[in-house]
């Protein structure tokens, strides 16, 4: 092993971070790291509680975002108060009665109970702490470290990281996996030559990152979980990857998949202007240091070029881990030199594997976007939001759906599909007879289609839809979803029902809405968007204001384009979003043998009854 530090933070980066930075957002990095490291030395031990949701995994990125605070401002200033209360925050570790919030419900206090969460972030506060801190521990500081480690992750990690015996070692799409055993992968290259289970617990570790960073090739670098959960999973495992490099000084072979270089464009394609339209869990996104750090290791310079825009925009947000800390450490303190690629579109962008779309007027720097939900419900952390949109005018999200604004004890347990903001009512969505996209379930086809002046994604969800009283829902579902010109988004649903019912299709917005009988007028702080419907049978527009579970959260619009009766079998129903100027004319009908024929303006579209194009 190389000598210390040899984690995924050098000499170069110690020293980096001790320079006045010249850069504005890294200045205030640095003024942020100066008070935020003055208080932790100050404060007495972490004060938290344990009743929050996972109220000891929110101790732990407090305690890791603490420690790495304090040990930058040491290496900035050399003063031993940082230092002396970074080993506290250690001791504290040691002392604490439970490492895990599932634990401690359970009232189980024996350290190696499980290894879940908390278990891994910890052992990424302890690896880095004893990694920089390696060359000046004393024998007693030395014996803190190793006693801590013992006791709590390796103990834990003997016991449950290792193939059968806990759920989430190997698994390809569950940001567990890496957190997990790449916070404990991280601690055993730290104390690789001072502690057998170290040695004994490594490859073990690469077994299980492995799938994951495998699974990545299958979806073209998307992550199933959403962007929130591509920046949690995702950090641990190239944090991991880095430290192992530096570590050994040998190149990790997981660096050459494709998938893995492509991961780093995705959230990026689903955070246009810093608007997170993600789907399921956590649909939030802010640049991390080692999304810039993976960058610069594949030679991405686009990748860094686009994180160095949204930080000068943005600036450095305070967030769950010790990102201004790191931002000191892994930013090379000069922005990205890139060529910068003239903006191409339109854009019909589909990840294969998960089936999640991008349209575009362009991209980069889109005027007009929106992000599309194919793919299936079976993965950890998704909603019941197949068929769902996004839809981004200039830099303002205008149609988004209703997510959880918080955890409760409901998110994770067998009623998880009751909650309302994971609900299809709650999202942007086709409804029959008041339901929709069921549990557990997938999309019959999602594919990339092509029409003159149009791209788009046309979804098929007959099985998805699930079944009624005395059959299937449906005996024919499709949403076909076009970009016209670059200009217009225009949205067909059909839906043929083997008994007469009712369709429905939501649109949900926290803008302000103008409605009228057949359109609305979505008004943001600076752009609007004009809603026009049609439909083959009479249907109505009615806005009403959906109920969040958090009462706190702010509630929106639900606009929902219903047929007026429950006394049909055929139906197709037609949303156009129009940003532009001035009443968009839609009409559509249907002929005797299911044609349909839409007017869009001067545009005439005909499709057959499965939405795909009819010949002319």
């Amino acid at each position: 092993m190389e000598p210390h530090p040899r984690l995924y933070v050098d000499s170069e980066a110690i020293e980096r971070a001790r320079r006045e930075p010249s850069i504005p957002w890294l200045r205030d990095a640095a003024r942020q790291v100066a008070a935020d490291a003055q208080r932790g030395a100050r404060l007495p031990d972490l004060q938290w509680t344990p009743h929050s949701h996972n109220g000891h995994l929110i101790r732990a990125r407090r305690m890791q975002t603490r420690v790495v605070t304090l040990l930058v401002r040491w290496f900035q200033t050399g003063q031993e108060r940082f230092r002396r209360a970074a080993l506290q925050c250690v001791r504290q570790m040691r002392d604490w009665e439970y490492w895990s919030w599932i634990a401690w419900r359970s009232g189980d206090s024996a350290p190696d109970a499980l290894f879940d969460l908390s278990y891994g972030e910890n052992s990424a506060t302890l690896a880095l702490a004893y990694d920089w801190l390696h060359d000046t521990l004393s024998d007693e500081e030395r014996a803190l470290f190793l006693e801590t480690a013992r006791k709590w992750p390796f103990a834990a990690g003997m016991k449950h990281a290792r193939p059968g015996a806990t759920w989430w070692f190997g698994r390809t799409d569950s940001n567990w996996n890496t957190v997990c055993a790449g916070g404990l992968g991280m601690l055993a290259l730290a104390m690789y030559e001072d502690a057998d289970e170290a040695r004994e617990l490594l490859p073990l570790v690469e077994e299980s990152v492995a799938p994951y960073f495998l699974f990545l090739d299958e979806t073209d670098g998307a992550w199933p979980e959403g962007i929130g959960y591509w920046n949690y999973g995702m950090r641990y495992a190239f944090l991991y990857l880095l430290s192992h490099e530096r570590a050994t000084g040998r190149k990790h072979p997981l660096f050459r998949h494709k998938g893995v270089r492509k991961t780093l464009e995705f959230p990026l394609d689903f955070c246009p202007h810093g608007q997170s339209c993600s789907f399921g869990d956590v649909n939030h996104w802010n640049p991390l240091p080692f999304h810039y750090a993976a960058a610069r290791r594949l030679g991405r310079t686009d990748i860094a070029a686009a994180l160095d825009d949204r930080l000068e925009a943005q600036g450095v947000r305070s967030g769950t881990w010790p990102d201004t800390a790191e931002w000191l450490l892994l930013h090379p303190g000069r922005t990205a030199q890139a060529e910068r690629k003239p903006a191409r579109g339109p854009v019909a962008r589909l990840y294969r594997g998960m089936d999640w779309g991008v349209l575009a007027d362009r991209m980069p720097d889109s005027t007009f976007y929106a992000a599309v939900r194919g793919g299936t419900t079976n993965v950890p952390h998704s909603h019941r939001d197949l068929l769902s949109f996004h839809c981004v005018v200039g830099r303002e999200l205008l149609v988004t759906d209703i997510k959880p604004a918080e955890y409760l004890d409901t998110t994770f347990s067998v009623r998880r599909d009751e909650i309302f903001g994971i609900t299809p009512a709650s999202k942007n969505t086709v409804l029959i007879n008041g339901v929709g996209i069921t549990a557990g379930s997938a999309l019959d086809r999602t594919e990339r289609v092509s029409l003159p002046g149009a791209v788009g994604f046309r979804l098929v969800a007959t099985e998805a839809l699930g079944a009624m009283r005395d059959g299937s829902a449906v005996e024919f579902c499709a949403r076909l979803v076009l970009l016209l010109d670059g200009s217009q988004l225009l949205i067909i649903d059909r839906a043929v029902l083997p008994h007469a019912g009712r369709m429905e299709t939501r649109l949900h917005t926290y803008a302000d809405v103008k409605a009228g009988k057949r359109g609305a007028v979505l008004h943001g702080r600076k752009e609007r968007l004009r809603v026009a419907y049609a439909a083959d049978v009479p249907a109505m527009l009615t806005l009403s204001v959906p109920a969040p579970t958090t009462p706190t959260a702010p509630a929106g619009h639900a606009l929902r384009w219903c047929t007026v009766a429950s006394t049909h079998t055929d139906m197709t129903l037609a949303t156009l979003l129009s940003p532009s100027a001035g009443r968009a004319r839609l009409e559509l009908e249907t002929g005797q043998r299911g044609q349909i024929r839409l007017t869009v303006g001067e545009r005439e579209i005909r499709l057959t009854p499965t939405l795909r194009r009819a010949r002319s």
